[in-house]
């Protein structure tokens, strides 16, 4: 299924992107601000794409209301 194949890559993609993002964040790396906030913005992408996976099938994880303003 189409479907399938999309989720399973995403999920793929988040793995790689936090096993890359783990030397990155840690104090002796000393990303710039820039640079954190880069990557900040790649893992939340990837957390947004593996939650909705999990939306999409059916887990029970509440649904996302964004920041309190």
């Amino acid at each position: 299924m189409l479907a399938d194949g999309i989720e399973s890559r995403q999920i793929e993609t988040a793995t790689v992107i936090v096993e890359l993002a783990r030397p990155m964040v840690r104090e002796e790396a000393k990303l710039t601000a820039d640079g954190l906030r880069w990557i900040a913005g790649r893992l939340i992408e990837s957390l947004t794409d593996v939650l909705n996976i999990a939306e999409s099938r059916g887990q029970r994880i509440p649904d996302y209301e964004g920041p309190e303003r």
